[in-house]
């Protein structure tokens, strides 16, 4: 009984941060770790790989971005692009970037390029209701940031409210 008496006064004595230190592991640069990802990015829309710091086999994303947001625009008319990364890998559509050298590309084909990456084909045409708020909202800013011309947005995106856009961001990350 003595030795838990003690054992107790010299916990409450410590400073958390010095019990976090013992810990052999460091949970909060863990946690830094998952929340920031590995750095790599999505070759068209930008968002960053989610697979966390750690070794991981390929880099993806849970939900992609407009391509416009990666600074992606449409050849013909500088327009920033609306389509979605998983629907254009679908699609028969091409691209070209400085990693195709200025040649066009098959997006069904990017892993030939971009074999580090996981991009489902998907040909819903779907992005969270928060990007497409984000597109909206702020097309003309990136347009002008970019150096393109603003995106040409779907109608029904323009419905998409800010209450929509935040409930769409809370569900695709399981936030009550």
């Amino acid at each position: 009984m003595e030795m838990e008496q003690a054992l107790q006064k010299k916990q409450k004595q410590t400073k958390f941060k010095a019990k976090l230190d013992r810990l052999g592991s460091r949970p909060l640069d863990t946690l830094t770790a998952k929340l920031v990802g590995c750095g790599k990015q999505c070759p068209f829309c930008k968002a960053p790989c989610e697979a966390g710091a750690a070794f991981h086999e390929a880099h993806h994303v849970k939900i992609h971005r407009p391509k416009g947001l990666g600074r992606y625009r449409y050849e013909d008319s500088e327009e920033l692009c609306t389509s979605i990364c998983t629907s254009s890998v679908f699609s028969d559509g091409k691209f070209r970037n400085s990693d195709t050298k200025g040649e066009w590309h098959s997006f069904k084909e990017y892993k030939t390029l971009y074999g580090d990456w996981n991009i489902p084909a998907d040909n819903s045409y779907a992005a969270s209701d928060y990007w497409k708020y984000v597109m909206v909202r702020f097309n003309k800013d990136f347009a002008k940031c970019y150096n393109a011309e603003p995106a040409d947005i779907p109608n029904e995106w323009t419905t998409i409210s800010k209450e929509d856009a935040d409930r769409s961001l809370k569900d695709s990350f399981n936030v009550k």
